[in-house]
């Protein structure tokens, strides 16, 4: 577990996770083709965490790995993916004409696979000590942090008073209430474009 191949090994999957999930578009349906990478990271993934629950036992011993909170977020990480592939099942998905969709919109889960390069301060011992010690100097930058959070706020009040939604307009065909693609690309409405 602690060997440096096994390290590398493990950065190396967070990297190319890390890659796929930036190339990926949040708006489309997953292809098949992608789906299979990521039933292979998760793989990738699970297999890491049963070789440190082997090697550190899992909960009752000391120095366990649901005692240590870097595992513990690891392990949850792991977890609600698998919680995702289970509430996907067939049988609960909805016909939307050509589309399945799951009931209560289960596939927002999928959001959590965004955590996935937070594993990359669980393997790299610097970047850990790094996050421990913002964490640690939080309460020294309190006023700080307040000031740049009234600037923010200030800026995302301006931005949506200015946007009012235009970046959220697409067309929709009226009779399936699908968006309207041309060349692989939604249709844009709002301000001097109007849908047909």
């Amino acid at each position: 577990m602690t060997h440096r191949i096994f390290e590398s090994a493990t950065i190396t999957v967070i990297i190319l996770n890390s890659a796929t999930l930036a190339v990926e578009d949040p708006t489309a349906p997953l292809p098949p083709f992608m789906e299979n990478v990521e039933h292979i990271f998760l793989g990738l993934y699970s297999f890491e965490m049963c070789m440190k629950i082997l090697a550190m036992g899992f909960i009752m011993n000391k120095g366990a790995y649901l005692r240590d909170f870097w595992c513990i977020l690891d392990f949850v990480i792991v977890m609600s993916a698998y919680f995702t592939l289970a509430t996907q099942n067939p049988e609960m998905s909805i016909d939307t004409g050509g589309e399945e969709e799951s009931p209560g919109n289960l596939n927002a889960l999928r959001a959590f696979r965004v955590l996935r390069p937070l594993r990359t301060i669980t393997s790299i011992k610097g970047l850990r000590i790094l996050v421990v010690s913002l964490i640690q100097a939080l309460p020294m930058i309190k006023q700080t942090i307040i000031v740049l959070f009234f600037f923010f706020l200030i800026f995302a009040i301006g931005g949506l008073q200015m946007l009012s939604g235009l970046l959220k307009m697409r067309c929709v065909d009226t009779t399936t209430g699908k968006m309207i693609e041309e060349n692989g690309q939604y249709i844009m409405c709002g301000g001097i474009e109007e849908c047909e």
